[in-house]
């Protein structure tokens, strides 16, 4: 019976995998197909379905191609006709607005090209300048979602006479931020690119061979000429890598007059990355060129839970608030129209979050791009208009033409979308709480879109302190002690925080009258039977001090667990435990050494009596002084003290009440000067 037992059981198994591994579902991925039409091709995506947000517009994609030789397109079926003949790998990324679901995985796909008519083929690798084309851009598919792949292009391009060749960097991962937040993917080159070496690279200028350059010149006025270059690239590099902890860099050669090229950098956003969800990040890239050119860009992006195109960002996330006053926090508003129609009003409310000052509100940009309104603008002008309430800003675009993204004859989505960028001064009160500010965006007549919350918090910071103060015995004065102390805790807290304390400098003396007193003793206790009866012996060996001395005492203390919260700017209240070790140094004019027993004697009555029998074993009459170091006191105590005085930073006095759990007298006070940094 077991074989077949054994064989049902195992055929169970395997067709409960076999289930399991049909209900699994797969990750989403971005397919597409391709038709050849004439000499162009047609790419069309082939995408899941979406997954809408309760309350939100309905889901739509944004579509981003790599054709596999340079060229890129953002359209949703895009044509592209290739220039030279080849296998070209396509790809797609698309980006889900709306859509609580995970973005598509892009899946690379093959194209072969062949009998491509000769006059498409240019006489440049790349592409030619457009008007107004920089040295250097660079731009992102997408916001950065954790998780999520993201997409870096970076366009580079010959604005002067000469063939150019040189060098290109991208930073990123701000050494601000304790987490990075991106890994390096890969990067996709196409004009014959090679990646440098590691972060630390430095830029040495190494000119192109062609015989034009530096024709008419001998090796030594070469050599002069080279000595002669400025610094300048490696200084911009070294400027940016105090800025960003990771950075790549390829290097390029015989870009030509009038000619751009794109070099594709995937970058993979971290799961660490959700802890600063609405913040602004940036990325850094530069160009040295061979002939002492450079150009430098920062691009920024905004971290998001979810790609909605409507969002608020804050430029720090976390800010110390040690050095927080007169500085400035940077916020950003976007907005994207998705209607059927142009919106010409668009009006966008924002929270002034507890602490910063409206008053000194800065516009840093905007899109669409127009003047400041006068006080009393005209009916017809173009214009952004600012106004200022108690807890509020608004923002009215009045006047201005921002297609919907639904609109026909509106292909491109970047046309569609909009933004303020504005600064807020962090005013003298700001209390160290965190904050927030929403967004409320209304396009023309529509109903409000409520945006994610952007958040700030501060960072706990350190604060070095020093305590100095008196123990106050109430009925043995003798055992009143100084200390001297440090202090940390969180700077300038405005909720419950902990504290820490060591006071390594306490000291005290005590002096003993004549008549002698015990300097050491050590017990060991024995049991005996007399008249039938079981009875306890104790032998103490002994020091005995004779005549009049002293006791000198140095004691080390520790406040490992401390709450505190203060009341306001003037009051703070704690409590906590304390740890102390003493040890104890004694001077006496002559001291013995002996043993006393104590033991119990049987009286008439039956009854045990005690007795002590004292026996010298040697006497000393120097004066000598005595470590009791051997016998280190260990303390233990609970505490609760009130302050006064600039508690969150600054002097105060303070007064604490001691309750001693294992030493005799239990009880005593402490006055003490505290001051913080």
């Amino acid at each position: 019976m077991r074989k077949p037992i054994a064989g049902m059981f195992i055929a169970m198994l395997v067709s409960s995998v076999t289930i399991l591994a049909q209900t699994v579902i797969p990750e989403p991925s971005a397919d597409f197909s391709i038709q050849k039409q004439g000499e162009a091709y047609l790419f069309s995506p082939i995408l899941p379905a979406q997954q809408s947000i309760p309350g939100a517009p309905l889901p739509y994609y944004d579509y981003y191609w790599e054709f596999g030789d340079g060229a890129y397109s953002f359209d949703k079926t895009p044509q592209h006709t290739y220039t030279r003949n080849g296998s070209f790998d396509a790809q797609l990324w698309a980006t889900g607005k709306y859509d609580k679901g995970k973005s598509p995985k892009t899946r690379p796909k093959r194209t072969e090209v062949s009998n491509q008519a000769s006059h498409l083929a240019s006489n440049i690798p790349g592409f030619p300048v457009a008007p107004r084309e920089k040295t250097l851009n660079l731009r992102a598919v997408r916001n950065p979602r954790p998780g999520e792949e993201i997409v870096l292009i970076a366009t580079y391009a010959n604005l002067d006479e000469d063939l150019q060749s040189g060098e290109l960097h991208l930073f990123y991962n701000q050494r601000e931020y304790r987490q990075p937040h991106f890994s390096f993917v890969a990067a996709r080159t196409h004009y014959g690119e090679t990646e440098g070496a590691g972060p630390d690279i430095g830029f040495t200028p190494g000119f192109s061979t062609a015989d034009h350059l530096w024709a008419g010149l001998d090796a030594g006025t070469y050599a002069n000429w080279l000595s002669a270059l400025p610094a300048a690239p490696n200084q911009l590099i070294q400027q940016s890598l105090t800025q960003y902890s990771q950075q790549k860099t390829w290097r390029f050669s015989n870009l030509k007059r009038g000619e751009k090229r794109n070099l594709f950098v995937s970058l993979q956003a971290t799961e660490e990355m959700l802890a600063d969800t609405n913040a602004i990040i940036t990325v850094e890239g530069l160009y040295l060129g061979e002939d002492g050119k450079t150009a430098k860009v920062t691009l920024e992006m905004e971290i998001l839970a979810s790609h909605d195109p409507n969002n608020i960002a804050v430029s720090n996330k976390r800010i110390s608030f040690r050095s927080v006053k007169g500085k400035d926090l940077d916020y950003k508003v976007n907005f994207q129209n998705n209607g059927e129609g142009p919106a010409s009003t668009i009006q966008l409310t924002t929270g002034v979050p507890r602490g910063l000052e409206a008053s000194g509100i800065k516009i840093l940009d905007m899109y669409p791009f127009c003047p400041i309104c006068p006080d009393e603008p005209a009916a017809n002008l173009s214009c952004l208009d600012t106004s200022i309430q108690k807890d509020k800003l608004i923002f009215t675009f009045r006047n201005i033409y921002l297609p919907g993204s639904k609109q026909d004859g509106v292909g491109d989505r970047d046309s569609t979308k909009g933004f303020v960028k504005y600064s807020l001064e962090i005013g003298r009160k700001m209390k160290k709480y965190p904050f927030d500010s929403q967004a409320s965006i209304v396009f023309d007549r529509n109903p409000p879109i409520m945006t994610n919350y952007a958040s700030t918090r501060f960072k706990p910071g350190w604060s070095l302190g020093a305590m100095v103060g008196q123990n106050v015995f109430l009925n043995q004065p003798g055992l009143n002690s100084t200390f001297a102390g440090l202090t940390l805790s969180p700077f300038k807290p405005y909720k419950a925080y902990f504290q820490v304390e060591v006071f390594p400098a306490t000291t005290g003396r005590m002096d003993f009258p004549e008549g002698g007193f015990i300097l050491h003793q050590s017990t060991r206790q024995t049991t005996t039977q007399i008249g039938g009866r079981v009875l306890d012996v104790v032998v103490d060996s002994l020091i005995r001090a004779n005549g009049p001395g002293h006791q000198e005492f140095q004691t080390l203390s520790a406040v490992p667990l401390q709450l505190r919260k203060n009341v306001n700017d003037w009051m703070g209240l704690g409590v906590g435990v304390m740890a102390s070790v003493q040890t104890e140094r004694f001077t006496a004019s002559s001291y013995t050494i002996g043993r006393r027993t104590s033991f119990c004697k049987i009286d008439a009555t039956g009854n045990c009596q005690k007795g002590d029998v004292f026996q010298e074993l040697s006497f000393s009459r120097e004066e000598k002084t005595f470590d009791r170091g051997d016998l280190t006191r260990w303390d233990f105590s609970v505490f609760a003290d009130v302050q006064l005085g600039l508690v969150r930073r600054g002097p105060a006095l303070g007064i604490r009440n001691v309750l001693r759990l294992t030493q005799e007298p239990r009880y005593y006070l402490t006055g003490y000067l505290s001051f913080k940094i």
